[in-house]
Order: structure tokens, then C-alpha cells, then sequence
């Protein structure tokens, strides 16, 4: 099987992400092991995106061209206390509509903002190999921070 570009893999990643998380109308299943899981199809390609928890949370994502899995990334994130996590949430798919700007590979832009809420993403590295750190502030208060790590797998068997 070839070896899938980087440009592929992102983009796909960032059509799968559009299909996911970012809409508002996606339901997650019930994974039978007391988490979520949503999983997207397009020809050859499979993604599934498997989360666990409510406040905080974590999961993976998981890319296969074919039967071969080539993208892995794993998150963290979390709400402040206090804070409602539903404005949070839909201010976040706001965001991740828009998609990475500059560096960022994953996710959102690099800064979004509409009325007192302001969404980063920063991001060091490529779809290779990259970490990120995604923010969401309600005027100067940080109000969610999460985590990503991940990039290829299977390049080299």
C-alpha cells in the first residue's frame, strides 16, 4: 500500500473534524466500556475519535487509510470550575470550523474570538510529530485548556 502524504493525512484529518467534534448535530456512541466513540468513513479512509469522562476529559483519535492505521493522537482537556461548560463547548466548534491557521495542524486557528470569548491554538511541530495547546478565555480568565499530542504511525514497520 502507498504511503499516504502529510498533505493527505491533514486533510482528511481536517474533513473528519468538520464531520465530528465541530458539529453541533454529531452524536457520539456509547462504547461499551463506559465511554464515547464516533466513527467517520470516506472511501478508503476510517476515523474514529473515543473519549472518555465529562469534566475533565480525555481520548484518541485514530486515522486508517485502508486497513492500515496512519495517525494516532491523544487529548486532555478540561473546563474551569464554575464556569458553564455548554457555552464553552459551543464557542469551541465556533472555532474549530474555522480550522488551523499559521503553524497549527490540528483542530482550530491559531486565534478566534466572537463577543468576550477568545479561542488559541498553539501548536509546535507537523502532522508528523506535533503537540498543541488549544485555550478558550472569557475576557482575561482562562476558562478551558486542552491538551494534544500525536502524528504518523506506522511509517516504518
Amino acid at each position: 500500500m502507498k504511503l499516504r502524504t502529510s498533505e493527505e493525512i491533514q486533510d482528511i484529518l481536517r474533513k473528519f473534524n468538520e464531520m465530528g467534534y465541530a458539529d453541533a448535530n454529531v452524536k457520539y456512541e456509547d462504547n461499551k466500556k463506559n465511554g464515547k466513540v464516533l466513527t467517520r468513513q470516506d472511501g478508503e479512509w476510517k476515523y474514529e475519535d473515543e473519549f472518555y469522562g465529562g469534566e475533565p476529559y480525555s481520548g484518541n483519535e485514530t486515522l486508517w487509510y485502508g486497513d492500515k492505521d496512519v495517525f494516532r493522537c491523544v487529548y486532555w482537556g478540561k473546563v474551569a470550575d464554575g464556569i458553564n461548560f455548554s457555552d464553552v463547548y459551543d464557542f469551541l466548534r465556533k472555532a474549530l470550523k474555522v480550522g488551523p491557521t499559521g503553524t497549527c495542524v490540528h483542530r482550530g486557528p491559531e486565534c478566534f474570538s466572537e463577543d468576550n470569548l477568545v479561542y488559541t491554538n498553539s501548536c509546535t511541530g507537523d502532522i508528523e510529530e506535533f503537540t498543541q495547546t488549544e485555550r478558550i478565555y472569557i475576557g482575561d480568565k482562562e476558562v478551558y485548556t486542552a491538551y494534544f499530542i500525536g502524528g504518523r504511525v506506522n511509517v516504518n514497520k
